[in-house]
């Protein structure tokens, strides 16, 4: 009862995925992705282990058909596993479980792949790798963001409304362009993770400088004086010093 992307932007090493489905907190679960080294799915009655093995394989230089490989071999009950991984060179390889009893597909395009379980027709995978080519020239969130869209469009699963979904995009130093996830949604996820994607918008270069470079980042004005104030209301001016040091930060409005 899932279905999902992962992706490749061969101009930057980014690898991303979006995933959605109908039980609760999807994100934490079926994707792993490693900068410039690959991204792997493990989904359907999913463990989250399978996805750490193969991303840790993927970053050791693995091949996504070895990777599989390696992890298909790596567990007893596999055959209730859907597996999928795309590699530092856009190539990727998939398993299919023969526990697996409803609609199931994968499709690969150029620097993607897209699988899915538990679906309501055999196009849905398709319908998403072609967006996610088609808008080759958008950033890889956007790409991303556009084929979860053309999957749910094209029927999604069999039954249930899609209660989450999550978008995540690598970044370089090991911090992640974007994590962005719904973990509860009134059947609406998609739709509730396009308002928080459009809502982070280019939040990701800030969120880099406060990691990297936090002296060089002025503190928000309003922020400093609520807490200048609210410290001297609670009468805490000695622990919290900040009124008397206000010459150590620079501010912003």
């Amino acid at each position: 009862m899932t279905f999902s992307i992962i992706g490749r932007c061969p101009r930057t090493g980014a690898f991303g995925g979006a995933v959605t489905t109908s039980d609760l907190a999807v994100g934490s679960r079926c994707l792993r992705l490693a900068h410039g080294k690959g991204a792997f799915l493990s989904q359907h009655r999913t463990d989250s282990r399978l996805g750490d093995l193969g991303i840790s394989l993927l970053s050791e230089g693995l091949d996504a058909e070895n990777s599989v490989s390696r992890v298909s071999t790596s567990s007893d009950d596999i055959e209730w596993r859907q597996l999928g991984a795309l590699d530092a060179r856009g190539r990727a390889a998939v398993y299919h479980g023969r526990r697996m009893y409803s609609i199931y597909t994968h499709s690969i395009d150029t620097d993607c792949l897209a699988l899915g379980n538990i679906l309501d027709n055999d196009g849905v995978t398709d319908a998403m790798a072609a967006a996610f080519v088609a808008a080759e020239d958008a950033p890889l969130g956007d790409r991303l963001m556009l084929a979860l869209e053309a999957g749910r469009d094209a029927g999604g699963e069999v039954l249930d409304p899609l209660q989450s979904a999550a978008l995540r995009v690598t970044g370089e130093h090991g911090i992640d362009a974007m994590d962005l996830r719904i973990d509860i949604s009134d059947g609406r996820a998609i739709e509730d993770l396009r308002a928080l994607y459009a809502a982070y918008g280019d939040r990701s270069g800030l969120l880099r400088q406060v990691a990297l470079e936090p002296d060089g980042l002025p503190v928000w004005r309003r922020l400093f004086d609520a807490s200048i104030d609210r410290i001297a209301e609670l009468g805490l001016e000695a622990r919290f010093p900040t009124a008397r040091q206000r010459a150590n930060w620079t501010l912003r409005d």
